[in-house]
């Protein structure tokens, strides 16, 4: 996307250089940019290790349905997002990366996508390990407290391939992995289902 000073920047309307342009209108541009800002917050949460700063953007009843993990809604969600927090930043020191793809904003509500690269390093034995997610988040206006986030969905990412093999690999493959998306190591779920 060229911006206004001519620097190639993403569709979140920030230059290359950070500098705010107006690409889709200013009311819509502000929004967008107080998106990025939360998104920053939480960034920041995260390489703080601070669980309530990451936590002040989540809506109070919330939808989260991280990988890895069940389904959890309203206050649950929350109790358990803290837990993990709390939890990770207790054995690793964090460092956060969040490259948004896109912002859409419809009116007092919002979602965007993109990646959370963390960073991790253990408390005990400085191991470092990295977990690259694939995320899309819902957000609403709140007049208290701007733009939040009312629902998370993520998965690991995986490596780009062309089409193209995929397609090959789905057609001539013994393996039916990646027709049924099942995975290896969840047998309770690949179990034959009952009739």
């Amino acid at each position: 996307m060229q911006t206004e000073e001519g620097d190639t920047g993403g569709s979140n309307g920030l230059s290359a250089a950070g500098a705010f342009t107006s690409i889709r209108g200013d009311e819509q541009m502000d929004d967008i940019y107080a998106i990025n800002l939360a998104k920053t917050i939480i960034r920041e949460g995260f390489n703080e290790g601070n669980t309530e700063r990451v936590l002040s953007i989540y809506d109070d009843a919330f939808a989260d349905m991280s990988f890895s993990m069940p389904s959890f809604y309203y206050s649950d969600a929350k109790d358990v997002f803290r837990a993990r927090l709390n939890r990770l930043f207790r054995d690793y020191a964090a460092s956060m990366k969040v490259i948004i793809i896109d912002v859409v904003v419809n009116g007092d509500r919002a979602f965007d996508w993109g990646w959370h690269v963390l960073d991790l390093t253990s408390r005990i034995d400085g191991i470092t390990l990295q977990v690259r997610t694939r995320y899309f988040e819902t957000w609403r206006r709140d007049t208290a407290r701007g733009w939040i986030v009312t629902s998370f969905i993520d998965n690991l990412d995986q490596a780009p391939r062309m089409p193209e093999e995929v397609i090959h690999e789905i057609s001539t493959t013994d393996n039916n992995l990646l027709a049924t998306r099942l995975p290896r190591d969840l047998l309770q779920f690949s179990a034959p289902a009952k009739p």
